[in-house]
């Protein structure tokens, strides 16, 4: 019999679990990799875990090496596997600018920096500047974050 697939909750506090098990070294090397809302909940998340359960504990390793395990081939087609999994994880449209840097090996730009900065700190950042500037800003930020900058 399958089991059914975690819910999101679930997922986000088998995240937590784990990157707890991990250790500070390497779970600061996954969240290297995650988007900053992606780092803000899993960080929120851990910091509410205080105890876990043996058999939860013992399951979240065990689906994270049956994971591990079961992808160690890796796919024949790689392109195919980078430009598919942006997609069905972002969509196309925002997917299509992500897989055009990541097959041209751009580093990410001064403006796609401010992803990861705190909202207060770039409206102080930009408090001074033209409009325009502002506005060009603001467009690159996801909407939740542009209303954070607006807000301070």
């Amino acid at each position: 019999m399958a089991t059914a697939a975690p819910t999101e909750d679930e997922g986000l506090q088998a995240g937590a679990i784990l990157m707890l098990a991990l250790g500070e070294e390497c779970a600061s090397e996954v969240f290297k990799y995650l988007s900053p809302k992606e780092v803000q909940r899993l960080g929120e998340r851990m910091a509410r875990v205080t105890t876990v359960a043996d058999a939860a504990f013992d399951d979240v390793l065990m689906r994270f090496e049956n994971t591990v395990d079961s992808q160690r081939s890796l796919v024949n087609d790689t392109g195919a596997y980078v430009s598919n999994v942006p997609k069905r994880a972002l969509g196309d449209d925002k997917a299509g600018l992500l897989i055009d840097r990541i097959v041209q090996g751009r580093d990410v730009s001064g403006i796609e920096s401010l992803k990861w900065m705190d909202p207060a700190a770039i409206g102080e950042l930009i408090r001074n500047e033209h409009p325009q500037i502002i506005a060009t800003i603001l467009v690159h930020l996801d909407r939740d974050h542009a209303s954070g900058v607006l807000a301070s």
